[in-house]
């Protein structure tokens, strides 16, 4: 068996790769600055997730991998306000680009992973506002949808569960007598 682990060379990346080798596993790993240095690697390279052709590369070294962990991220906090777009783009390339780019390479099934990706981020960011906003009043909430008859869902193998007004009726209560103990909540309509 062989895994590849992104993000390996420190904190949960490094504890996963240095657990699979221990159970015998070939492991490549890639980390952002440098090749980490994980004993028993069977291979290390420098990578920068958020780079499609430095991606492409890693998965052409590595080879065939039975296992993906989709580890590498990174962190950056400052108020909504104070938030540059440049802070904004590393933090989504690294972590949900780069997750994208290493998901395609171990296998090319992308239908709607795009989709579904942007919407899991709306709903993180959502959250996130919530807990910036519960100090100043500001309320929050993320409606996900099921499969509503739009035009958009005839783009989908998916029939239809509700109508657009279903959808709407929920929106409504969140935004005139949802309880402020509602804040941050992620509110599912699947019909």
């Amino acid at each position: 068996m062989k895994a590849l682990v992104t993000g390996a060379s420190r904190g949960i990346g490094r504890a996963v790769a240095e657990a699979l080798i221990a159970e015998g596993i070939q492991v490549a790993v890639c980390a952002l600055r440098a090749a980490p240095e994980v004993p028993g690697a069977a291979f290390a390279k420098r990578c920068d997730v958020s780079d499609e052709v430095e991606v492409r590369a890693l998965f052409a070294e590595a080879g065939r991998c039975d296992c993906v962990v989709l580890n590498a991220g990174v962190l950056e906090r400052a108020p909504i306000e104070d938030f540059t777009a440049a802070q904004w783009d590393r933090v989504l390339g690294v972590n949900l680009r780069g997750a994208f780019l290493c998901a395609r390479e171990a296998f090319r099934t992308a239908h709607a992973a795009a989709y579904n990706a942007s919407k899991w981020g709306l709903t993180g960011l959502v959250k996130s506002l919530a807990e910036e906003g519960r100090g100043r009043g500001i309320f929050c909430a993320a409606v996900l949808p099921g499969a509503v008859d739009t035009e958009m869902l005839k783009q989908t193998p998916f029939p239809p569960r509700m109508r657009p007004q279903e959808v709407a009726r929920v929106v409504k209560f969140l935004c005139t007598d949802a309880p402020f103990a509602m804040t941050g909540t992620a509110v599912e309509v699947f019909g």
